[in-house]
């Protein structure tokens, strides 16, 4: 499969180096607004051929899926694009800035048969499939779950992240791994949603403090920041014992049981190149068993992810521009 990239910034370069190693995938077009960028980055991962600008990609006949690695401002447009073009898609987390947005590609998805994929890598890791293991077998009834996810980036000036009109903020870079692993852990969606941020100068929420509570009665609590280093540890805790993911719980790299607060278990989980590889060989085996996403991160998943995020901003103020929130 011939894969091209929009976007060739640092995720991406994560990206193409784990496609590297793929036994059915392969790079063969890079895209930037600026050409010189695009041949470096073809250069140096091997693509054969590089673009000035993401249409030329989208339009080349030999492209079979692209992963865009844009700001998440810039997803909905060039996802829609792709679309379009029927070309299958990994985009990043989060799809979009919004749940209408989702919702829309989702359909044009489903009209052009082609995969649509949110690249919300930690779904597709092996560590967490041990962790929903250990929910249902060994620390009894769950009860709740708490994340801490943050780093002191506010002082950044100039970055996406700190900007409104690319959809900066904690939440949508950082807490989207907090709502979306608790969602896949409980396999529900939260029935109620309460939340607190303040935001920077910059108009962008610097800490958000969230409380999520599900229809089974478990609770799911986090905190995101971009304005302190935090702990970038989630915990599950039930009734005889609790399950701890530490170390940047997003990378997956490794889990703990404990039972009557001792420590019983702890697994390690190395990825094979960078932890990339998961999601990439999800988007070929789509494709190949004719779906349009992996069950493991679905399209009513994502959507309800957004739509969390839709309330939580609704409810700490946090507004983007209009031409980055339309349909159009």
């Amino acid at each position: 499969m011939k894969w091209g990239i929009i976007g060739p910034g640092a995720i991406a370069q994560q990206f193409a180096a784990a496609l590297k190693f793929s036994e059915r995938g392969e790079l063969y077009a890079v895209a930037s607004r600026n050409l010189q960028r695009a041949g470096e980055f073809a250069c140096r991962f091997g693509a054969t051929i590089s673009y000035g600008d993401y249409e030329s990609l989208i339009g080349d006949d030999q492209v079979d899926a692209i992963y865009i690695a844009t700001p998440h401002s810039h997803h909905f447009h060039y996802a829609a694009l792709c679309l379009q073009a029927n070309k299958h898609l990994l985009l990043e987390k989060p799809l979009t800035v919004n749940a209408a947005q989702t919702e829309y590609l989702v359909a044009l998805a489903e009209q052009h048969q082609c995969v649509l994929q949110e690249a919300l890598w930690s779904r597709f890791m092996p560590c967490f499939a041990q962790v929903k293991q250990w929910m249902a077998n060994d620390i009894g009834q769950v009860q709740y779950i708490s994340s801490q996810i943050g780093f002191a980036f506010s002082h950044l000036r100039n970055h996406r992240i700190t900007s409104p009109a690319l959809a900066g903020g904690a939440l949508l870079d950082l807490g989207v791994y907090s709502i979306s692993i608790s969602q896949y852990l409980l396999a529900e969606y939260p029935s109620q949603i309460q939340a607190l941020g303040l935001l920077n100068n910059d108009q962008v929420d610097q800490n958000t403090l969230v409380n999520l509570s599900y229809p089974s009665g478990v609770t799911s609590q986090f905190v995101c920041t971009i304005g302190a280093q935090s702990s970038n540890v989630m915990t599950i805790h039930g009734k005889q014992g609790y399950i701890q993911i530490p170390r940047y719980f997003w990378n997956g790299e490794q889990a703990q049981l404990f039972q009557d607060d001792k420590l019983v278990e702890t697994i390690d989980f190395p990825h094979p190149t960078n932890g990339f590889e998961y999601q990439i060989e999800s988007v070929m085996d789509s494709v190949e068993q004719g779906r349009l996403c992996d069950p493991r991160m679905n399209h009513q998943d994502s959507i309800n992810v957004m739509k969390t995020l839709d309330e939580v901003r609704r409810q700490i103020g946090l507004q983007f521009p209009i031409e980055i929130e339309s349909l159009n």
